[in-house]
């Protein structure tokens, strides 16, 4: 069934599904690399694209975490306007200084 409330990124109204296991099976029909999660907002469950994070190895955020690494500016942006849209958490790409790939940071690089 389709949500009257929740839209996807594309605009689209996400289908909702009344049970985890529901969920769950339709992901599995589906195939590929969704799975489901509770949304806050309706309280029903979604289907939503599984994303592989990749780790650097050299570089840690004020936390001390290990941060997230992309391999090309370009998937980084992607991740940077993603988090603006649906976030609206501001960030910018920046190249590791290991070499590693790209980093997003919330300071502006000039």
């Amino acid at each position: 069934m389709k949500s009257t409330t929740c839209r996807g990124a594309n605009g689209q109204f996400l289908e909702e599904y009344h049970s985890p296991v529901m969920a769950e099976i339709a992901a599995e029909e589906r195939g590929g690399d969704l799975s489901p999660v509770q949304c806050p907002k309706c309280g029903y469950w979604h289907l939503r694209k599984e994303t592989i994070r990749r780790q650097c190895m050299f570089c840690t955020d004020s936390a001390l975490f290990l941060k997230d690494i992309y391999a090309t500016r370009e998937e980084a942006q992607r991740t940077a306007d993603h988090l603006r849209k649906e976030k609206r958490i501001q960030v910018y790409p920046y190249k590791c200084k290991h070499g590693s790939g790209w980093h997003l940071t919330k300071k502006m690089k000039t």
